[in-house]
C-alpha cells in the first residue's frame, strides 16, 4: 500500500510519530473517540497505538492513514487496515472523523481510498466491525458495498461483522505469518 493517498478533498498520509499530538487530540476527545474503550487518557498511549501500526505495516505492508484536507488545516481522521477481529488475511478497515467534521462524508471518501489500495494489494476479504447502535459508521460501511455477514456479542454487547467480499478478478492476500 502506498504511503499516501490524494482523494478530491483529502491526503491521507501513513502516520508517524510524529503525529501523535495531532491524532491524541481526536483519540482523547469523547466526542470524536467512541470506539474500543474509548477516549485515550495519555499521548504515551497514542504513540504506543502509533507504534504498534507502524510494525503491523513493516510486517505486512498494511496501513493506517491520518486524514488531513487537501486545503490544509488540522488532523481531521484516521482510517487504515489493521489485523482486527478477524485476522490477517482478511483484515479490518477502520475509520472515525473528527466531531466538528462530521456529516460532510469524509469518512466514506477516506475509505474509498483505502479499499482501492487493498484491491490493489490483492486482499480476498475485507471487514469492518460495527457496534448497532453507530448508525453513522454503518452508513459508511454500507456506502462501501459491506454488507452484514454475522453478529457476536462481547462484554460491551452487539458487535456487528460486516465484509465486503473480493472484487472479482484479485487474488487472495498473503502475508508474513499467514496461512
Amino acid at each position: 500500500m502506498r504511503d499516501t493517498l490524494p482523494t478530491p478533498r483529502l491526503i491521507l498520509r501513513r502516520l508517524r510519530l510524529e503525529d501523535a499530538p495531532a491524532l491524541h487530540e481526536l483519540f482523547s476527545d469523547p466526542e470524536t473517540h467512541t470506539i474500543g474503550t474509548g477516549p485515550v487518557a495519555s499521548l504515551a498511549g497514542t504513540e504506543e497505538w502509533i507504534a504498534r501500526r507502524s510494525a503491523f505495516h513493516a510486517e505486512t505492508g498494511l496501513v493506517w492513514y491520518g486524514v488531513w484536507l487537501r486545503d490544509g488545516g488540522p488532523l481531521v481522521g484516521n482510517c487504515g487496515i489493521f489485523a482486527g477481529r478477524t485476522g490477517r488475511a482478511e483484515p479490518e478497515i477502520g475509520y472515525e472523523v473528527r466531531r466538528s467534521y462530521q456529516g460532510r462524508g469524509l469518512a466514506a471518501e477516506a475509505a474509498r481510498a483505502v479499499l482501492g489500495e487493498c484491491d490493489g494489494a490483492g486482499i480476498a476479504r475485507v471487514w469492518a466491525t460495527v457496534r448497532p447502535r453507530n448508525a453513522a459508521s454503518l452508513a459508511v460501511a454500507a456506502r462501501l458495498g459491506l454488507v452484514h455477514a454475522y453478529t457476536r456479542t462481547d462484554e460491551r454487547g452487539e458487535l456487528l461483522y460486516l465484509s465486503r467480499p473480493r472484487p472479482h478478478g484479485t487474488q487472495a492476500l498473503t502475508t508474513p505469518g499467514s496461512s
